[in-house]
């Protein structure tokens, strides 16, 4: 078996047992809470090519996303519920430079093994001025805590996380630096504790909705909102040398208007 096929199996598996999380009352609490945030957002948002690397399909709020062009990326062929989905390596896409408007990824840092290989190359492919969107988990939190105790003291859900390497917010501040993206804005969400139970969710939404206003830090999940800077230094410019009378031109690459559909 190749390395990439071996990849391929890799990113399957770990997509499969991250939907047993999402469909859980647990996963299912925070897709509505991060839904409510992202679908305003997304209805307000303009432009040609919304990309989204998600550990779960992103139809909650992509449906009212000002972006009518949108590619979700999934982990092998069979999951490809419809023909705008990316089938790749995270690591390596098969898209231009600056060529998509705004970049979501949704709780994929913690999905991939090489978590800044996935975020260098979507600022890569983020339009100068362009935008990028990152929920992730934080380790400082309740969260981190509840994946320390034994497996039989954790909420079934959280059994999926347990080998997840979630990044903190300290250590992305020091990556998205590296590759000149400047942080605009963040939003701390879901304050309550990873309990599985229904009616302790239900119980608890009230509280958790006013401590999401007041921006506590050790919140659940957090979610940035990033500029690329323009002259970002993510590939060098070439050196065009002149050979005599004809003028060098570059060879053409794939636009953005090439990516839309037919």
């Amino acid at each position: 078996m190749s390395v990439q096929n071996q990849q391929t199996q890799v990113n399957l598996h770990v997509w499969k047992t991250w939907q047993t999380f999402w469909s859980s009352t647990l996963g299912q609490e925070v897709l509505a809470v991060e839904t409510a945030l992202l679908k305003p957002f997304l209805e307000n948002e303009r432009g040609y090519h919304l990309l989204v690397i998600g550990s779960c399909p992103a139809a909650s709020f992509l449906e009212t996303s000002g972006i009518r062009h949108t590619l979700e990326w999934r982990p092998a062929l069979q999951l490809a519920e419809k023909e705008s989905c990316l089938i790749a390596d995270p690591a390596a896409l098969p898209l231009p430079d600056d060529s998509m408007d705004l970049v979501i990824l949704q709780h994929s840092l913690e999905l991939f093994s090489s978590p800044h290989a996935l975020l260098k190359e979507a600022a890569r492919v983020t339009l100068a001025k362009g935008e990028l969107v990152i929920l992730g988990f934080n380790p400082v939190s309740l969260w981190g805590l509840a994946r320390l105790l034994p497996g039989f003291m954790q909420a079934e859900p959280l059994r999926a996380l347990k080998k997840a390497d979630l990044i903190s917010q300290a250590k992305l501040a020091d990556w998205l630096e590296f590759l000149d993206l400047k942080k605009e804005v963040d939003h701390q969400l879901f304050h309550r504790p990873p309990c599985n139970r229904p009616g302790f969710q239900q119980k608890m939404r009230s509280l958790d909705q006013r401590l999401d206003k007041k921006g506590w830090p050790l919140a659940g999940v957090y979610v940035l909102r990033i500029k690329k800077r323009i002259g970002s230094p993510l590939r060098p410019q070439p050196a065009w040398k002149k050979t005599g009378w004809l003028p060098v031109q570059p060879v053409s690459s794939p636009t953005r208007n090439s990516l839309k559909n037919r």
